[in-house]
């Protein structure tokens, strides 16, 4: 669904019950709510109640989504076409192009070295920068500064998916799941005749 929106940048996290809230309070009064958890709304952090839902689920589920949210292809794919679709007014002729120094030609030289050459995002990288020089020059810098962004996520999707799974292995060494008996007898299998 993010990839149609085309926001570069998507922040979520999973539901935290903040304190003081409708939602602390109500799953306070249905005592799902877990102690010493309050919550921070981090990215990292897991639900600090009992879902309805099996939580070793919901957490999977979150992290193969900010996996894919941030993996270089789909990130670089929603960050041209947020680029291409961007009107910018032209400069006034009263300002002055900022300079470039050396910091900005080494970042750029990085960002095209793992971008352009190392990562599987190669091709798309060069076709998109072509296109937008072509159709859409004037965001080319913003352009460029928000394809930057994915050497942050790239690292932190690893750091996402490490701590959402060590508090998962602690949550459900104190909370062991519980499997409803209903759920886990198998149905019994009908044989059909002819």
């Amino acid at each position: 669904m993010i990839q149609k929106t085309n926001i570069p940048i998507a922040l979520f996290s999973m539901l935290q019950a903040l304190p003081n809230t409708a939602l602390w309070h109500r799953l306070e009064k249905e005592g799902r709510l877990l102690e010493n958890l309050e919550g921070t709304g981090n990215q990292t952090s897991l639900m600090n109640f009992i879902p309805t839902r099996p939580i070793d689920e919901i957490a999977r589920e979150y992290v193969a989504a900010f996996s894919a949210i941030y993996d270089p292809v789909n990130y670089l794919d929603r960050t041209f076409h947020h680029f291409k679709q961007m009107r910018i007014r032209p400069p006034r002729p009263t300002c002055r192009p900022s300079r470039i120094n050396w910091v900005d030609l080494r970042a750029l030289g990085t960002l095209a070295w793992r971008q352009g050459v190392v990562r599987k995002t190669r091709w798309k990288f060069w076709y998109y920068l072509v296109r937008l020089l072509q159709h859409n020059p004037q965001v080319i810098a913003r352009f460029i500064s928000a394809a930057a962004f994915i050497e942050h996520f790239m690292d932190y999707r690893q750091i996402v998916a490490s701590e959402i799974e060590s508090q998962l292995a602690l949550h459900l060494e104190q909370h062991p799941r519980v499997i409803n008996p209903i759920e886990s007898t198998p149905e019994p299998v009908v044989a059909k005749t002819a």
